[in-house]
């Protein structure tokens, strides 16, 4: 008798995206900053390993501020995470005002219109600041709610890392359930990092449980999220 083969589960692509402030105020921290941007590749490098079978990942960080000399920019857009390279200090130079709106607007919009139409696909997305919007131009904050909440219904998972603010009221403003605060000194921000790492494997763990029985979803990527900071 023929042995009846096993399919398969498809593979989720999983766009990590890191949208952080690189604003004058992250000189204190830029250090450690780098230092747990670096920690949360090995972390989606290990997942990668680790879920190779139901998970293909990519990297993106995206670095804003308004300091005319250095633009807003990526450092790595959707590389593949084994080629997704560390960053140092030559690459982070804290400097200029906050464009938050503007970050976060023209960062969700790249992606979406990106992976928007393909199938299997989602973004994780992390955004890291030290102070409230006080320079955007292209973006306001209705603009962005609303892509914001379109992006969750698609089961995106976005979430919200603040210090020197209110984070739990800027992250209602913007529609994001999935919040932290963090002091910011060296100890503060490596323990944010490693809260944040540790969320984040967690919830590439319940993905790979949801798609190795062929369970994936936008409401089952939602639910897989609840909760991200609570690991």
């Amino acid at each position: 008798m023929a042995t009846k083969e096993t399919k398969s589960p498809e593979k989720l692509k999983i766009y990590n995206l890191i949208v952080l402030d690189e604003s004058g105020s992250m000189q204190s921290i830029s250090k450690q900053t780098i230092e747990g941007c670096n920690q949360t590749l090995d972390t989606i490098r290990a997942s990668q390993m680790k879920f190779e079978s139901t998970q293909e990942h990519f990297a993106s960080i995206y670095l804003f501020q308004d300091n005319s000399e250095v633009p807003s920019r990526y450092i790595i857009q959707d590389a593949p995470i084994r080629e997704a390279k560390d960053i140092d200090e030559s690459i982070y130079k804290p400097s200029g005002c906050t464009p938050l709106l503007d970050a976060i607007g023209d960062t969700l919009t790249e992606l979406k219109t990106k992976i928007g139409k393909q199938k299997n696909c989602v973004g994780s997305v992390t955004i890291i600041t030290d102070g409230y919007e006080n320079s955007s131009e292209r973006f306001n904050l209705d603009k962005v709610t609303r892509l914001i909440d379109a992006l969750k219904e698609k089961g995106w998972n976005i979430n919200f890392i603040g210090a020197n603010i209110c984070v739990e009221e800027v992250a209602a403003d913007l529609h994001i359930g999935n919040f932290t605060s963090f002091k910011q000194t060296s100890k503060g921000t490596r323990e944010m990092f490693k809260k944040q790492n540790n969320s984040r494997a967690h919830y590439f763990d319940r993905i790979h449980r949801l798609a190795e029985v062929g369970n994936i979803s936008s409401e089952n990527l939602s639910a897989a999220e609840e909760g991200f900071f609570d690991k």
